[in-house]
């Protein structure tokens, strides 16, 4: 057959790759705009500034809007530090691929935010990727996602007298604050608002 797979390559049997590839049409459906096997800017477009230190780049996703509510806690808790303008980035229209937001996240992914108070401007969620030498030293809040956890057992109620994993896990861990639904002892929308809520003011304790 002729879309049998050559297991020792994972391609189909007789398939050449060419020696430059190109796209020829996109894929993807609905989402086309969202997901392509390309990588850098399409298209020229530069982000607005508006007045405030931290620029937020996102969209009401369920995703784009975890930094936003952040940030509301922040300014809630009295940090002024944590004022910002926010500006919409349509993903289904691809502005996500335009130069400007680009520069502020390679990888084209909602939310990406700019701080202006530094000299040079500091580019935050920018790849996704952890340098341990380089970002504990400065880490108070980070994203533990749901996929990477399994959690053992004794996680929520501790074993043999010792207190439970996830009550250790909340207190931190030096200047870590950790957020987490699971440290509730569930999954929830409303539990990992909480706790991340919590977090952040850890960290803001932690700040000083």
């Amino acid at each position: 057959m002729a879309d049998e797979m050559d297991p020792a390559n994972n391609q189909p049997a007789g398939y050449v790759p060419p020696k430059v590839w190109t796209w020829d049409a996109p894929s993807g459906g609905q989402f086309a705009n969202i997901n392509r096997p390309i990588s850098g800017a399409t298209s020229e477009k530069d982000l607005p500034v508006g007045k405030h230190p931290l620029q937020l780049y996102s969209m009401g996703t369920s995703n784009g809007v975890k930094v936003t509510i952040m940030l509301e806690e922040l300014l809630a808790a009295g940090h002024q530090g944590a004022e910002y303008d926010a500006w919409l980035i349509r993903i289904g229209d691809g502005d996500q691929f335009t130069s400007g937001f680009v520069s502020v996240n390679p990888n084209s992914k909602i939310p990406a935010m700019m701080d202006h108070s530094t000299s040079p401007l500091t580019r935050l969620f920018e790849s996704g990727g952890f340098d341990a030498r380089r970002d504990i030293a400065g880490i108070v809040l980070n994203r533990w996602g749901h996929a990477r956890v399994v959690q053992p057992p004794g996680f929520y109620f501790g074993t043999n007298g010792q207190p439970p994993a996830r009550e250790v896990v909340a207190r931190g861990y030096g200047r870590i604050s950790i957020g987490h639904s699971e440290l509730g002892g569930h999954q929830s929308a409303t539990g990992a608002m909480a706790q991340g809520q919590r977090a952040a003011l850890q960290a803001l304790k932690i700040a000083g």
